[in-house]
């Protein structure tokens, strides 16, 4: 074809087999160019008709033909074409073009390569055939049947294509049904080829079994190369042919052939989840009910099995509600019925996907239709069970002890049903909420004796999962109704109080009435105060007192939770509003409950109205920004917490009738929460600060602005009393006991109105604050810049106002903030760095500046001059100062470089080498980066250090956009190691080390050299442990870039620091494979086999302050270092992890009742008691959290108990010497039984190991002095007889025999076992066993002589 450019598909054949180097390419290539030339020379278009003749007639010749390579490229050619030809001329065309692929096909039955062109060719062909006349195709249709289910992978897989490609074009055609029957009638020889060959194999001699096998393998492989083929077709073949199709399919699964039973069930799969499959609704129905009623098909040892037909089961069900929801509900049942018992399956991963079909069973479905129907039958006494009651009491069925292994994933079931089931299906839940009620207290009756914690238990937890989905969807009036608390019941001792599901209320209510809660929970928390405080003045009712008063609060904790998104608080919050005040005023231990439900109230209706877009009446700012605010404090916490998104159902008109009730209520409200603000702590006011925070976002303006107005009168009459240096009088004097304390209470109590004030409002409330700001008491100064850092954040347009004056402020402070006020002053300044860093930040003036300096001048000096300020706050004494300096740089970085992204480089242009004078060119993040550069040539070490370490931050953050700077940041910080400041090479050593983690390899081994001469500098300096922080960073270097890169540039003399740590890495790797194995072997492997570490990903890491501090270096290297006393430290987790294990499986023990007979199984409680036992064994056997706590007592003091002395008490008072029949009185005289017994060991080797230790001695196998394990101990080694040697039976002097003597047991020996008789040398075993021939003689002899003397006394 030489250079001239091709177009059309001739063009994109050669751009396709150009650049191979295959021969068939070229091949292609030479066939193509041959073609377009009689194209051309015929003076034509190489158009697909016109490359679709040429082919053709080359084809038809024989010499053609007769060459494989030459049909295969010109078919290779053809394929490509044919797809472009219009189907008027391939049906014009279509027999003779059939004639001659069948004949390359036929000749070309070995040319795999040949072979799959023709077959793509025909394929093509033979779908344009006329839909009215099948005749002609089904030859060629046929062909491509049989090579479907060729040997050759690659032939059967172009012919399988090929078939689907035929079926498609025939769809909606006549045809179909002739092509659909040509694949019936393949099936029906192929598919039944198996159970005939297994048949013959039967009756089949010896001699022929061989012979008899391979026929089978033939038939099972043909088999499945036909299942594979369907698995494509199955979808696409007419309707009535998949009826005969699916019952030789289902006949598959009596043969129990793993691999044809996973492909039948692929078919069937792929067969109902088809979109365009020919099954209809009732057959799709009736094959779903015969798949279940295979029962051999439900191998429960086969897990692929087991998950395909559970995949199975969930995508024809699926597929059968979308056809026609009436026919599913009938089917639903029985497929919950089969899938239900995999539950408890063995294989953790068919019960989980069990699970998980369930789930999406019930969630897709299980529409509303059928629970409203279910429920209608069921008040109306219908005989027939409903779909969705059968589903309730089969889910219900597998939380009995039958399905104890698979509790926990039917539990997940059980909260998925019951959430779909919602108010309207709370009928038919009882009997399943009746189930989990009984389950969540064996759980609370477990925690409570064993003193454990509830959430330690997994059953329990999903228990109490399931039911709070229930209260989600169903909502807690339906179950209460069904679950009563009892509570008064209970204390007057006619019944059980359901405690456990209060808890569960707090934290599942959402969006239920709030009407509820004061007319069922309200009364009941009133019974049992007043029962409290009765029983609180009886001397013998102090327990029963605090009893009462605890539920009591724990049901006044459930008030937010009905207060979450409650339709009614209209309506409701107006009944039950004064009480609730009422209760505010007299009850102080309910006032953080009732401010944090009030919050809720106004929050959530404040963000409803902003949702909806309005803007009227919801303040001015975020009253979140408040609770940021004081969330930096750690004594300052909050119990507000709101949902993600606003309900569907909460709409505006609802938002707005609430708001309304709660801006009605505020004159109430707010000086009730104001007096308990003054009058509560200073570190107990959070939540009294939220509430008034989030009523003043909806209060009135006039309402508030008079509360307001008090609050400011009250803090400057406290500031002139403070000047004046009077005591303060009147109201001034609430709020704390001096002048600092009531000024901060004041200001603190200003800044939670701030989010409803308005501009002249919040100017009021600065001007207020902003001469505290020059306090030198720091508390008064904290509070100040405190609220001036919310005023900067959440009020930008007073910001933007008053810019000038907010500068100044800021500036004039440098020398006044003191450190405890430096976390609220570093966020004023990042709020003013990004206003004067913006393109329309407003203008600035400073004394300090030339006359002749622009706005972008002196905008720069003021924010280099703040940055400055930021560097030095990261070496601040405060910790959390320093965190929140590392915080600022990078929020700033990103905003910046988010105002200023970098421009894109021209084409061919650099943008290392070009670009403008303005440092606004490279973008916001090269600004700040600069201004922070500037610090490294400061006057003082001090600044240099803080620089560094600043610079390390931004560049372990942007590593990537700061790439380019590295050439010439890092010589000059390498520069620094050769100070003598000790401050700043610290800190270039943290630096380094973020180089060696977040650069790219290419760009520090570009620097390697210079990095290991300036670090070795401080190799031997032992001081501030800067010798191990350098080889913490050379073992980095190493592991990053690899050893022979730092052997080639590390100077000779420090070679031999580096030969030190690879021979420390390859021990490691050693002790890490040798661990490795020892888990393998033993029970400390996971479930699915893999390790349980996690694996590192790159760049993943959290940035860690501590890598400029001297521990950071120390427990880097104890981290690599000391792996063995870690994984020593594990032991008793691997040596429980039989039991854990155990007790996962479940089933294993069952309880027995306290009177000793056996547990009913149909007892409706029975789940209770096994969720009970279960946690009580899993507390028994679960290693202690903490075993080196020391007690303590009620002083507080440590208690240390002798253990020795509490042994010897023990002994002493030992059930073996007080029980009168005890099955242990024979061995009452071996040593250490008593320990054994003691212990629960029960086995004579651990009472001879207690024996050997209490004698100071150690057992065979133990280690004794220092002596390998195995080794003899001296007294054995003297020839010390053994304790079960048959010494003590031997007979007084001149009598013969054994006798019992004291002990009152039989005479005994053991011969003690040596490990020779473990050797593989003879001679070795003859050693150890010397001896023993004599001992058998002996006892030979001996029973002898007893049998002739017991004959005499006879």
């Amino acid at each position: 074809m030489g250079d001239a450019p091709v177009e059309g598909v001739a063009g994109e054949i050669y751009a396709k087999h150009r650049n191979s180097t295959q021969p068939e390419s070229h091949q292609v290539r030479a066939i193509l160019g041959a073609v377009l030339e009689v194209v051309q020379a015929e003076g034509l278009q190489p158009t697909p008709t016109t490359l679709f003749a040429a082919l053709m007639s080359s084809l038809e010749k024989s010499e053609t033909q007769a060459s494989a390579q030459v049909a295969g490229a010109m078919c290779t050619v053809l394929a490509s074409v044919l797809g472009r030809v219009p189907a008027q001329i391939l049906r014009s065309r279509f027999n003779a073009s059939a004639q001659i692929m069948q004949s390359i096909v036929e000749q070309n039955d070995q040319q795999a390569g040949t072979l799959r062109a023709a077959l793509a060719c025909l394929s093509y062909i033979t779908a344009a055939v006329n839909p009215t006349e099948w005749a002609p195709a089904l030859r060629p249709f046929t062909l491509l049947l049989r090579y479907s289910t060729d040997a050759r992978p690659k032939v059967r897989k172009r012919a399988q294509y090929s078939l689907v490609d035929v079926l498609a074009a025939l769809q909606g055609t006549p045809a179909l049904q002739g092509a659909s029957d040509a694949v019936l009638r393949v099936c029906e020889i192929i598919l039944p080829g198996p159970e005939a060959a297994a048949r013959a194999a039967a009756a089949a001699p010896n001699k022929k079994r061989n012979e008899a096998e391979a026929a089978i393998a033939d038939a099972v492989s043909r088999a499945l190369h036909m299942l594979g083929s369907l698995k494509q077709i199955v979808s696409l073949v007419a309707g009535n042919v998949v009826g005969p199709l699916s019952k030789m399919l289902l006949k598959l699964y009596v043969l129990r052939q793993p691999m044809l039973s996973r492909s039948t069930t692929d078919c069937l799969e792929m067969l109902c989840s088809a979109k365009n499959s020919h099954l209809g609704s009732a057959a799709l129905g009736e094959l779903l009910q015969q798949v279940l009623q295979q029962e051999a098909a439900w191998d429960r040892k086969d897990t692929d099995l087991m998950l395909a037909l559970t995949s199975l089961i969930e995508t024809g069900v699926t597929r059968l509600h979308e056809l026609d929801a009436s026919v599913c509900a009938l089917r639903l049942p029985q497929a919950f019925h089969s899938l239900l018992p995999q539950l408890c399956a063995e294989q953790e991963g068919v019960r989980f996907g069990t699970q998980q079909a369930l789930k999406n069973l019930i969630h897709d479905c299980m529409d509303g239709g059928m629970v409203v129907t279910a429920v209608t039958r069921g008040s109306m006494g219908s005989r027939a069970m409903p779909p969705a009651h059968n589903i309730v009491l089969a889910v219900a069925n597998t939380l009995t002890v039958r399905y104890q292994d698979g509790w926990i994933n039917a539990l997940s079931v059980a909260g998925e049903l019951l959430e779909k089931l919602g108010s309207d299906g709370a009928p038919l839940a009882e009997g399943l909420l009746l189930r989990l009620g009984e389950m969540c207290a064996g759980a609370s009756d477990a925690a409570e004796e064993e003193g454990m914690d509830e959430g330690s238990n997994k059953v329990a937890l999903a228990a109490q999962n399931a039911l709070g989905q229930a209260i989600r969807a169903m909502g807690p009036q339906a179950v209460l109704q069904v679950l009563p608390l009892g509570l008064v019941e209970a204390l007057e001792g006619k019944g059980e109080a359901r405690t456990w599901l209060v808890p569960l209320l707090r934290q599942h209510v959402q969006g239920a009435p709030l009407a509820y809660w004061g007319s069922e929970l309200l009364p009941l928390a009133r019974a049992l105060g007043s029962r409290a405080a009765l029983a609180q003045q009886s001397p013998g009712r102090q327990l029963e007192a605090q009893q009462c008063r605890a539920l009591e609060l724990q049901l006044w904790n459930t008030l937010q939770s009905f207060c979450s998104w409650a339709l009614d608080t209209s309506t409701a919050f107006r009944s039950y509003a004064k009480g609730i005040g009422t209760a505010f005023e007299k009850r102080q231990d309910l006032r953080v409950i009732i401010c944090n439900a009030l919050a809720t109230l106004c929050l959530q209706n404040r963000k409803a109205l902003k949702a909806a877009g309005v803007t009227e009446g919801v303040g001015y700012s975020d009253p979140s920004g408040i609770q940021q605010t004081n969330a930096d404090d750690e004594e300052e916490q909050s119990d507000v917490v709101l949902a993600s998104d606003v309900p569907t159902h909460y709409d505006l008109q609802t938002a707005q009738a609430n708001t309304q009730v709660l801006k009605d209520f505020a004159k109430n409200w707010l000086p009730l929460l104001f007096n308990a603000f003054i009058a509560t702590d200073s570190q107990e006011r959070n939540s009294y600060g939220s509430a008034i925070a989030a009523y003043a976002t909806i209060a009135d303006a006039a309402a508030l602005s008079h509360f307001f107005r008090e609050v400011i009168k009250r803090l400057l009459k406290v500031g002139e009393d403070e000047a004046a240096g009077v005591p303060a009088t009147g109201v001034a004097r609430e709020g704390g006991d001096t002048h600092t304390a009531r000024k901060c209470t004041y200001m603190e109590l200003a800044l939670c109105l701030a989010p409803g004030l308005d501009v002249n409002g919040v100017s009021i409330l600065y001007k207020a604050a902003k001469p505290s700001l020059q306090e030198r008491d720091q508390a008064a100064q904290k509070k100040a810049y405190k609220l001036v850092a919310y005023i900067c954040e959440h009020r930008p347009d007073f910001l933007r106002a008053h810019c000038q004056d907010m500068t100044d402020c800021l500036l004039a402070g440098v020398v006044t903030s003191m450190s405890a006020a430096k976390r609220y002053r570093l966020r004023c300044l990042k709020a003013l760095i990004l206003l004067l860093q913006s393109n329309d930040a407003p203008e600035i003036h400073m004394a300090q500046t030339l006359q002749d300096a622009g706005q972008t001048e002196t905008r720069q000096q003021v924010v280099g001059s703040m940055v400055s300020e930021i560097i030095l706050c990261v070496k601040e004494v405060n910790q959390k100062t320093r965190t929140a300096a590392y915080e600022l740089l990078v929020s700033l970085a990103k905003a910046m470089h988010e105002q200023h992204p970098p421009p894109l480089p021209a084409p061919g242009q650099d943008m290392d080498m070009e670009a403008s004078d303005s440092m606004h060119s490279r973008g916001g993040l090269h600004t700040l980066f600069s201004m922070v550069l500037g610090g490294l040539v400061a006057a003082t070490p001090h600044m240099v250090a803080a620089t560094v370490m600043a610079l390390a931050r931004l560049l372990y953050e942007f590593s990537g956009p700061l790439e380019y700077m590295v050439d010439d940041l890092l010589p000059a910080v390498l520069a620094l190691l050769r100070t003598k400041s000790r401050e700043v090479v610290k800190a270039v050593l943290g630096f380094v080390k973020v180089v060696a983690m977040r650069l790219p390899v290419p760009l520090v081994t570009v620097h390697l050299k210079a990095i290991l001469a300036g670090i070795l500098l401080w190799s031997a300096d032992t001081k501030n442990q800067f010798k191990l922080k350098v080889r913490v960073v050379v073992e980095r270097l190493a592991r990053r870039l690899g050893y022979d890169a730092v052997a080639e540039n590390i100077p000779e003399e420090h070679r031999k620091l580096l030969t030190h740590i690879r021979k420390e890495k390859t021990r490691k790797l050693r002790e890490d494979k040798a661990e490795k194995m020892e888990m393998d072997g033993g029970e400390a492997k996971s479930k699915f086999g893999g390790s349980n570490k996690r694996g590192r990903t790159a760049g993943g890491s959290e940035w860690d302050s501590r890598v400029f501090s001297d521990d950071e270096a120390e427990a880097d290297v104890r981290t690599k270092l000391g792996a063995a006393t870690l994984s020593g430290a594990t032991g008793k987790e691997r040596s429980a992890g039989k039991s854990v294990k155990s007790l996962a499986r479940g089933g294993k023990g069952l309880p027995r009742e306290m009177e000793g007979n056996p547990l009913d199984l149909l007892d409706a409680g029975t789940s209770r008691k096994m969720v009970k036992h279960a946690a009580a064994r899993g507390a028994a056997s679960a290693p202690a959290e903490d075993e080196d706590d020391f007690e303590h007592g009620d002083d507080g003091k440590i208690i240390v108990r002798d253990e020795e002395a509490q042994g010897k008490k023990r002994q002493r008072n030992s059930h073996l010497d007080d029980s009168d029949d005890s099955d242990f009185d024979d061995i009452r005289h071996v040593h250490g039984a008593k320990a054994a017994l003691r212990e629960g060991a029960g086995s004579v080797r651990y009472a001879a190991t207690e024996g050997a230790k209490s004698r100071g001695r150690s057992s065979a196998g133990g280690s004794a002095g220092g002596r390998s394990m195995g080794a003899r101990t001296s007294a054995t080694a003297k020839g010390a007889s053994s304790q079960h040697s048959g010494d003590r039976f031997k007979a007084r002097k001149g009598a013969k025999g054994d006798t019992k003597g004291a002990s009152k047991v039989e005479p005994y020996a053991y011969w003690p076992l040596d490990r020779k008789m473990l050797n593989r040398r003879a001679g070795k075993q003859a050693v150890a066993k010397k001896g023993l021939e004599g001992v058998v003689k002996a006892a030979k002899t001996g029973a002898v002589k007893g049998h002739k003397a017991k004959r005499r006394r006879t």
